[in-house]
């Protein structure tokens, strides 16, 4: 199961506004509102140090456990007696990151993992005239990133939806209300396949109906990402 405890998150945040008030150069906190990101200043932004982290997920049959170990996650029912199915990764996928989120807008937890598996092109493209259109989404070693959900529907833990592989790799994903609109984006870094991870863009993302659409790209060289409470809503920490 992945909890963080709160005094843990609070030695975080306490560390993060204090470089970013001793080292304005080094980190930058951002908004996102009508479709943009915009930059703000330290006097215009009061954070707000409360509880965090990731949470087991619940849902109306019980409560979830995640185990994420060694590029390869496990979910089951907390409870030792749950009538739940386990639900395993694929031993091919290489998961790199795991949330607790309800980033499709259904009203109910899900399970957001960013994956990278070999690289696989649409079937579809067998039958098409201009196939290949996906054919560079991948890097060197032909593996590409992938978002996938899973989450618990009617007593069984199943795969929500899987998508395509990215035309750029995400890291460092996050499932928050932005706007204040009551329903969460995505945002992350973004960068090349055979890039600089050291060297990305924020993007965010928005629920299109079956699938993800990209809201706003704030270019740059960002290493790290965090998000953060304020006084004002949510607001992205960069380095």
């Amino acid at each position: 199961m992945l909890k963080t405890s709160f005094h843990k998150w609070r030695l975080l945040l306490v560390s993060l506004l204090a470089l970013a008030n001793s080292s304005p150069m080094f980190y930058s906190l951002w908004s996102y509102s009508g479709g943009e990101i915009h930059r703000l200043t330290g006097t215009e932004t009061k954070l707000k140090v409360t509880s965090g982290g990731m949470q087991a997920t619940s849902t109306n049959s019980g409560e979830l456990c995640v185990l994420f170990q060694e590029d390869h996650v496990k979910v089951d029912g907390c409870d030792k007696d749950s009538p739940i199915t386990p639900w395993q990764s694929p031993p091919e996928w290489e998961v790199r990151e795991v949330i607790v989120s309800d980033l499709n807008w259904d009203n109910q937890e899900e399970i957001a993992m960013l994956v990278w598996r070999p690289f696989k092109p649409w079937p579809v493209d067998r039958f098409m005239p201009s196939a290949g259109r996906i054919n560079t989404f991948h890097d060197k070693n032909d593996m590409s990133c992938h978002l996938i959900l899973i989450g618990l529907r009617n007593g069984n833990i199943k795969e929500l939806w899987a998508g395509s592989a990215m035309a750029d790799p995400l890291r460092e994903i996050h499932a928050a209300d932005l706007d204040g609109d009551g329903r969460q984006e995505l945002v992350a870094l973004e960068h090349a396949y055979n890039g600089n991870p050291r060297a990305s863009s924020i993007t965010v993302w928005a629920w299109h109906g079956f699938g993800f659409s990209l809201q706003a790209r704030q270019n740059g060289r960002f290493s790290s990402l965090l998000v953060l409470p304020a006084e004002q809503g949510k607001v992205i920490l960069t380095q």
